[in-house]
């Protein structure tokens, strides 16, 4: 998922050997080859909170499974330790591996409008590639939630973070890249994304892919960023640490001058920009 999927999963699901997976990366094949298959132009698309509701399904969990009264303007940061209600990285950890466990995921919703607004910019002759933060072990569903809501519009899945770049099997590329790199190796037109993070890292890597930050979302109007997990507060942690004081409120992300970054509310601002960017030859 968005927030829990990123390092903080990863990383101790490695250690603590839940990320068996159910893929072996086969020699070989790389995102090259996703480049050769086709002449079109290529969007890249983000899965969670772009295709898939997933943080609503999160909270919703949250709530049934803890008693809580969890919304997403409750969700001010990119992890979810970061926000009030999931307690430090450790607890916010075991939680969502209590999450995994359960077959909400495959539940989520797809984001309204995603389906038809896809549709639209493939018969503009676009193709179009998931991107995902999602751990290689939660490929399998994913891709299986992919083509149950989205049938025929994605040529690719591309699994971010994991620890070698080749084709796992037909239409699942796992890759240490991040995606700005994944974005450039694929010579994406653009990427998708409701990550303030992933936006900021692409339009400012030496050679950017522009950014449509998707979504009017607490979590990415700042920035989530962490030194050292260990020495991460709770959000109740830093909340008593600051006296009170409602930090976050101070903690608005300001976007560098001249980046390709825009901000759209949802779908039909994709599409709106995107016929403005073809009148004006620019796509």
């Amino acid at each position: 998922m968005s927030a829990a999927q990123s390092d903080l999963a990863v990383a101790q699901a490695q250690e603590s050997g839940a990320d068996t997976p159910r893929h072996r990366a086969l020699p070989g094949s790389s995102l090259d080859e996703i480049v050769r298959l086709s002449d079109k132009p290529l969007i890249a698309v983000d899965m969670d909170d772009v295709l898939s509701e997933t943080n609503q399904t999160v909270a919703d969990w949250h709530n049934d499974a803890y008693g809580t009264n969890l919304d997403l303007s409750q969700f001010y940061y990119y992890y979810y330790w970061k926000n009030p209600g999931w307690g430090t990285p450790d607890e916010t950890f075991r939680k969502v591996e209590e999450f995994y466990a359960t077959d909400r995921l495959d539940k989520a919703k797809p984001v309204p409008g995603a389906l038809e607004a896809l549709q639209q910019l493939k018969s503009m002759g676009f193709r179009m590639v998931v991107v995902t933060a999602r751990q290689r072990r939660e490929l399998d569903r994913s891709v299986r939630w992919v083509e149950t809501h989205y049938p025929g519009i994605f040529d690719d899945m591309i699994c971010t973070g994991q620890s070698q770049e080749t084709l796992a099997e037909e239409h699942e590329v796992l890759t240490k890249l991040s995606k700005a790199d994944v974005c450039l190796k694929l010579g994406a037109k653009f990427l998708v994304d409701d990550s303030l993070e992933n936006a900021l890292k692409c339009v400012t890597h030496p050679e950017p892919t522009p950014v449509l930050l998707f979504g009017d979302n607490a979590w990415n109007q700042r920035e989530s960023k962490y030194a050292n997990i260990k020495d991460e507060l709770s959000f109740a942690q830093r909340l008593e640490k600051e006296g009170g004081r409602e930090f976050w409120k101070d903690e608005v992300a300001k976007i560098p001058e001249g980046v390709p970054l825009t901000r759209v509310r949802d779908w039909a601002g994709v599409i709106q920009w995107v016929e403005q960017q073809k009148q004006e030859g620019k796509l």
